[in-house]
């Protein structure tokens, strides 16, 4: 089992018969940047044309899965083969599957994707008895603030525990923005190396999440004007539509949270947990959980998944789309 990066490239750089291995979420951005590590160490950009084959399971058979797996590389030492979605093989595909591996060309290297996967169910049994899992969990708390510092070390900056736990505190428990953030701090850092407690709060404190309170707070209150606003706030800031389809979708479903703890009567504190408010932001926040219908929050949500699967898959105007749910709700 393995559980980080590092661990992971240690792996890839062991000479061994076969390298078949098992990348599995929830966690998306470290699971991203694992696919990522696995096509830079084994192809170069001028071979991916030809010794790369990505699959998504359920669309293709066991054969052909295994023909492009046994097929001789040609620019590479090494040929890539990539399995999506692996929570979708059928199981008599998985059964040809699993039999097969043990006669996998060593020229291979398979790999298996899923963001979900039951433990308990027989490729994950046979990928951890025989082969690699690389699991990569939600991180939160304390290794949140672990994986900031580990990010920072890395690229050579240095950063008070104090100012790493504000960092994560304003930034939330979503890897990708979180880095995104951090990447911020280190440009504005620069030649100093040392990322001051000022710079957090100049560059962090009130973007992204003050941008995304103002505008589910402006679709509660049904104030078009000023949701198209904050939009454009958020996207003045740089930030890419399907990142803001991203918070939007955590802000909702943390509002939703915190809507049911209290209908139970749940203290603040405890929904502020649960829902990974930040305490100086819980009062405002649990104001706008009371101002808005939970109704209009779950139509939000089903209306953001269809925004993003329309972004990652075709090139239509993200902040057309986007002012688009604005208008369709206030």
């Amino acid at each position: 089992m393995l559980q980080s990066l590092e661990e992971l490239e240690r792996g890839l750089s062991r000479n061994d018969s076969r390298h078949i291995y098992f990348i599995l979420g929830p966690e998306l951005y470290q699971c991203q940047m694992a696919l990522d590590m696995v096509r830079s160490r084994i192809l170069s950009p001028q071979s991916m044309a030809f010794d790369y084959a990505e699959f998504a399971a359920g669309e293709v058979t066991a054969d052909q899965i295994l023909e492009a797996a046994n097929t001789f590389p040609m620019l590479s030492k090494k040929r890539l083969v990539l399995i999506t979605e692996a929570e979708k093989l059928k199981d008599s595909e998985l059964d040809a599957l699993l039999h097969a591996l043990d006669g996998l060309s060593p020229r291979c290297v398979l790999v298996f994707f899923a963001e979900e996967y039951d433990h308990r169910k027989k490729l994950y049994k046979a990928m951890r008895e025989k082969h690699h899992v690389v699991e990569f969990p939600k991180l939160k708390g304390i290794a949140l603030e672990q994986w900031a510092a580990s990010f920072i070390q890395r690229r050579g900056y240095q950063c008070a525990s104090a100012a790493i736990k504000r960092i994560v505190d304003l930034a939330g428990a979503n890897l990708q923005m979180l880095a995104a953030e951090l990447e911020k701090l280190l440009l504005y850092t620069g030649a100093e190396k040392n990322i001051s407690a000022v710079a957090v709060e100049e560059l962090i404190s009130g973007s992204r999440q003050q941008g995304i309170f103002d505008f589910i707070g402006a679709v509660g209150r049904k104030d078009r004007n000023a949701a198209l606003r904050s939009l454009a706030n958020l996207l003045g800031m740089g930030e890419h539509p399907l990142v803001i389809v991203s918070m939007l979708a955590r802000h909702c479903r943390q509002v939703l949270i915190a809507k049911e703890f209290l209908d139970q009567g749940i203290p603040s504190r405890e929904i502020g947990s649960a829902a990974q408010i930040p305490p100086f932001l819980l009062d405002s926040f649990l104001r706008q959980v009371r101002s808005v219908e939970a109704a209009a929050i779950q139509k939000i949500c089903i209306r953001l998944a269809d925004i993003d699967r329309r972004l990652k898959s075709s090139s239509v105007d993200g902040r057309m789309l986007l002012e688009n749910l604005i208008c369709a709700f206030v």
